[in-house]
């Protein structure tokens, strides 16, 4: 910029200057702020941080003054910073030649972006969250999750973060892309090889999809869960095709399940209601032989998966809730019960029901729900039939409170005896009036028995 045209821009009040700006991206304001000392303090030495402010919505991302979360101090929200992180998120990923370590950081930004989305809101239910579509947005164009550097990471809790939020969303291919189909086949065996290996659960990890060591989520874990159902909801398009799980960023959402919008304070998960429960398993015989067989244990033999005689069974289960007080819980229930929450917006939640599948078998569900460190919701009950706990289920709400995206986890034997069998689950949401698909054909199978 001359001096000519500084000293025709400079001289206007610095209001008129900052609303001009607020026109521009970001990129161009910063480089604005290079062209002299007037311009430097007029972009970076305001302590209202107006003209960052109205950048960062303006660009536009979501306002994080709407999230209410005791996890975000919005009266300390640096937006100049944070405007500034997710540009250099973006200049990176779209970079071809950016350092693993550059990579790493970039997707933190991208989850924290995630989690920084704001909640549905009633009459707002189709409104997409301009955060989330920009991390798509970014992520698609750029292509950065295919980056070489990235595959030697797989043990990376975030990149497995961010790959379990976007659920394969962005590993779609065509009919003649035999890259990508061989992608896919090579992720869906790695996910099986983590959920059905035995040694995966322990004591120590309360049998489900956490760290051993730190007792936090394992995010490798729960990508896996999701691959594995997913695919195989993928392979049985004709069964169950109205009553699918919601998945990708946009489920992430806090208060996008069915009904949650305006939530009563006494239930703030979103628990009471109808909900549906695809679990998967192996044959026994299969989980043996791949856990015990001569071949190795576990993720030692990932052929087992090739062979063309393996198949993997899922089932619909569907459930209706409702919250209960600790002291309603039954006594058969000895499974161990959260401790009370830290958060006194989010105290323990206990809640009982029933659930039923295409035999018509039905099972008591008792359980319960509770808030995490870091804003995590963990889901943890038991199906009870006959007076004895048959499983226990040990889960985590897959982005904010009551999302749409629903509870992963596994499901085990409830004794966890030596061999006990083991499989993921994926627990949603659906419209209290959501025709109850299993009752249905029970009702079916029961008339034509009637007929004959």
């Amino acid at each position: 910029m001359s001096p000519t045209t500084l000293n025709s821009v400079l001289p206007i009040p610095s209001e008129i200057t900052e609303q001009a700006l607020t026109l521009c991206h970001p990129r161009d304001v910063a480089s604005f702020s290079q062209t002299c000392r007037k311009a430097r303090r007029l972009v970076y030495g305001t302590p209202d941080q107006y003209l960052w402010r109205q950048l960062f919505l303006l660009f536009p991302f979501d306002d994080p003054r709407q999230i209410p979360s005791p996890f975000l101090e919005h009266d300390q929200f640096n937006w100049r910073k944070e405007l500034h992180r997710r540009m250099e998120a973006q200049l990176i990923a779209s970079r071809t030649s950016s350092t693993l370590e550059d990579l790493l950081r970039a997707i933190e930004t991208f989850i924290s972006v995630v989690h920084s989305a704001a909640p549905v809101t009633w009459g707002h239910e189709r409104v997409s969250s301009p955060n989330l579509l920009w991390v798509v947005d970014v992520l698609q164009s750029t292509n950065m999750l295919r980056s070489p550097l990235l595959f030697s990471q797989e043990g990376n809790q975030s990149l497995a973060r961010l790959r379990a939020y976007l659920a394969l969303t962005l590993d779609e291919y065509d009919d003649d892309d035999d890259e990508g189909k061989e992608r896919l086949k090579s992720i869906r065996t790695r996910s099986r090889c983590q959920v059905y290996d035995l040694r995966n659960y322990h004591q120590d990890n309360d049998w489900g999809p956490f760290n051993i060591r730190s007792g936090k989520v394992d995010w490798t874990h729960i990508e896996s869960i999701i691959n594995v159902v997913s695919m195989n909801l993928d392979d049985r398009p004709y069964d169950w095709p109205d009553t699918r799980p919601r998945y990708g960023l946009e489920a992430t959402r806090a208060y996008s399940a069915p009904g949650t919008t305006a939530p009563a304070t006494r239930d703030w998960a979103g628990v009471e209601g109808h909900w549906r429960r695809y679990v998967c398993f192996m044959d026994y015989r299969d989980l043996f032989a791949f856990n015990f067989g001569n071949r190795g244990r576990g993720q030692q033999d990932s052929t087992y998966f090739d062979s063309p005689n393996f198949e993997e069974a899922a089932r619909l289960i569907e459930l209706k809730l409702v919250l209960i007080d600790d002291q309603a819980i039954p006594e058969v229930y000895t499974l161990d019960r959260f401790p009370d929450s830290p958060y006194k917006h989010y105290p323990t939640l206990y809640f009982t029901g029933s659930s039923w599948g295409i035999q018509g078998n039905e099972a008591t569900v008792v359980g319960s729900v509770t808030m995490s460190e870091g804003g995590v919701v963990r889901w943890r009950f038991a199906s009870i039939s006959n007076a004895q706990i048959q499983w226990s289920s040990e889960g985590v709400q897959i982005g904010g409170v009551a999302s749409a995206f629903g509870v992963i986890g596994t499901w085990t034997g409830f004794n966890h005896g030596h061999g006990d069998p083991v499989g993921p689950f994926w627990l949603y949401k659906v419209e209290d009036d959501h025709p109850s698909y299993m009752r249905a054909l029970m009702n079916i199978s029961v008339n034509a028995g009637t007929m004959l």
